[in-house]
């Protein structure tokens, strides 16, 4: 019943003196059943069988937290071993990029110095612009080959490279080379790569790009050979 019928009731109740009798009757219904069985005594062996399954429950508890601590140990090595792995790949692709950097300079200095014995050889000075840089630009048109030897070259950021172009009548740039100069070294020679004879051209100039160079110039100018 709900509030409002229980408070009913009692007031009924109050009131009513053979529905308070019957009220009695059901009430010493409702005691006795508790007593209508007599009382049972448990077996002797039922709290032995419920310690043993709390005992069980227990233990096969415990298995799965040890597995699961094992798994995250495991896990903890891979990911150790994952991450000093992949060290080891970005040292060797390091080592491997100064390798064939190496390997560049030593091609192009070699390059340089056969062009210099070359009787063919045209030397373009570059003269000292505004950035103190001065050089010599070794050009075989019959080759088609072309080396730049650059000195006092500005340090850059390490997001700027020194970016190459050669230069057609029509004022159209072709990217040459990408490089950086060696901190090391108070010089740096360049490779230039021409893509058709070199006859083609009339200039090579470089300019400051992103690391990674530029379809188009879009940074300073550093100098521009005419040849």
């Amino acid at each position: 019943m709900d509030e409002e019928e229980a408070a009913a009731l009692e007031s009924h109740l109050r009131d009513c003196a053979s529905c308070r009798e019957e009220l009695v009757a059901y009430q010493l219904v409702s005691d006795n059943l508790l007593l209508a069985l007599p009382p049972q005594v448990p077996p002797p062996g039922l709290r032995r069988r419920l310690e043993e399954r709390l005992r069980s429950k227990r233990e096969a508890t415990l298995p799965r937290w040890r597995t699961l601590a094992r798994s995250l140990a495991w896990a903890a090595v891979v990911a150790v071993l994952l991450a000093l792995n992949l060290i080891s790949l970005a040292q060797i692709h390091t080592l491997q990029r100064q390798q064939a950097e190496l390997i560049e300079a030593v091609h192009t200095s070699q390059l340089a110095l056969s062009m210099l014995a070359y009787p063919g050889t045209e030397n373009v000075p570059i003269g000292v612009n505004a950035a103190q840089v001065s050089g010599t630009l070794l050009l075989d048109k019959d080759r088609n080959v072309a080396v730049l030897l650059l000195w006092n070259l500005p340090p850059l950021r390490e997001d700027q490279v020194y970016q190459a172009w050669l230069i057609d009548a029509q004022g159209e740039r072709i990217s040459a080379a990408i490089f950086t100069p060696d901190p090391q070294l108070p010089f740096t020679t360049v490779s230039i790569f021409a893509p058709s004879p070199l006859a083609e051209f009339e200039a090579i100039g470089v300019t400051v790009e992103p690391r990674g160079g530029s379809t188009r110039p879009r940074g300073p100018r550093l100098l521009k050979v005419d040849f």
